[in-house]
Parts: structure tokens; C-alpha cells; sequence
């Protein structure tokens, strides 16, 4: 019965902590192009794979390698996120990773 008491209760709070994760990216929207949002959603969630993947998905569309692509996005008149620069979201968003990735190869 101990047991039982014990699942049950990881259950719930594993479906609970899901669901709170769940909320915090449906709090988001991307308007304009979205055929790019991956670049403004690896910022949010501070996620480098996300970052990396994004560039490797648009290497022939915007540049010939992911540094070019990265180089491009990052320009002063390159790609935005809330009107601002992809560096100075990411400053602005808290995230760290992502910034220091941005920063370090562009």
C-alpha cells in the first residue's frame, strides 16, 4: 500500500512539473517570419543544441556554413527577436549560454 502511495504521488508531480513546463512556452508567440523563430526560441530557453540546430537548418538559405549563417543572423542588421539583436535579446532574456555562444563565434 506504501508503494502504491509512493507512485502515486511521483505521478503527480511529475504530471504537475510537466505541465508547468508546458505553460511557460505557450506564455510565447511568433509573429512576422517565423520560418526563423528557432534562433528567438534556443534564446528563450537558453538552449545551445536549439541555437545549433537553427543554424544547421539554414545553412544554403542564408549562408554556406553554419559560421556564415551565424555571422549573418548576428549583424547589426541581421536578425531580430522583440526588435532587438539576437545578442542584445539574449543579454536582455537572461540567457547566458546562448550569449556566451553567440559572443564567442561571432
Amino acid at each position: 500500500m506504501k508503494v502504491l502511495k509512493v507512485l502515486s504521488a511521483a505521478a503527480t508531480l511529475f504530471f504537475a512539473v510537466s505541465a508547468s513546463a508546458a505553460d511557460s512556452s505557450k506564455d510565447l508567440r511568433f509573429t512576422g517570419d517565423t520560418q526563423f523563430s528557432g534562433f528567438c526560441k534556443a534564446i528563450v530557453l537558453d538552449d545551445v543544441r536549439v541555437l545549433r540546430s537553427s543554424l544547421a537548418r539554414n545553412v544554403g538559405r542564408i549562408g554556406g556554413s553554419q559560421r556564415e549563417v551565424l555571422r549573418l543572423v548576428t549583424a547589426e542588421d541581421g536578425l531580430t527577436c522583440n526588435g532587438v539583436s539576437l545578442i542584445e535579446f539574449s543579454v536582455e532574456r537572461d540567457a547566458n549560454s546562448v550569449h556566451e555562444f553567440l559572443v564567442s563565434r561571432s
